[in-house]
């Protein structure tokens, strides 16, 4: 068994909060961080995630319709109507895949849960 004076004197030092000299200058720089405006930051992390978007936009376009677009552009003399039927069968011939279908899900779910996180960041600040 402990000695009621050790645990007497443990709870008294626990207690009470030492002080340190530079104490009030902790709490002011503290309060100013916590105080600073978080515009900036959400400019810079919805502009990466904006761009990351594009990226991976572009790079899903190049790979799935590069050959198409290619075509599209090489035969200029067609009738459009032809090869945008062409365009979208090929378009349905890649969503007709699980694996494709899941994609586009999954790309429509991140964006929808992007849109939650930016009007619930948007009802915050009124």
């Amino acid at each position: 068994m402990a000695e009621p004076d050790f645990e007497a004197q443990l709870t008294r030092l626990y207690s009470e909060a030492p002080s340190f000299p530079d104490a009030e200058l902790f709490a002011a720089q503290v309060g100013a961080s916590l105080d600073r405006g978080w515009a900036m930051r959400r400019v810079l992390i919805g502009g990466a995630g904006v761009l990351a978007g594009l990226i991976a936009a572009f790079q899903l376009v190049t790979t799935r319709f590069s050959a198409e677009l290619q075509t599209l552009s090489h035969n200029g003399t067609r009738d459009i109507s032809a090869d945008v039927d062409k365009v979208m069968t090929r378009f349905n011939q890649i969503t007709a895949t699980s694996a494709s279908v899941e994609a586009l899900w999954l790309a429509a779910g991140l964006a929808l849960l992007a849109l939650g996180f930016a009007v619930t960041r948007m009802m915050e600040d009124f």
